[in-house]
């Protein structure tokens, strides 16, 4: 079985879009929005194709 590439749409949301992987999407956007500085400590996660309903 190989890998799907993270640069997918479904693997990328898999991949970031998910409540157990919060700390994961927060390590990436720090890493390439803040260098690697602690910016962001949180985030909220929304439905895409539903604005307001929260995932």
């Amino acid at each position: 079985m190989g890998f799907i590439s993270p640069k997918v749409d479904y693997a990328f949301k898999k991949i970031f879009g998910s409540e157990q992987s919060q700390d994961i999407l927060i390590s990436f956007l720090n890493s390439i929005i803040y260098a690697g500085e602690k910016n962001i400590e949180s985030l909220t996660n929304f439905h895409p194709y539903n604005p307001g309903q929260l995932m």
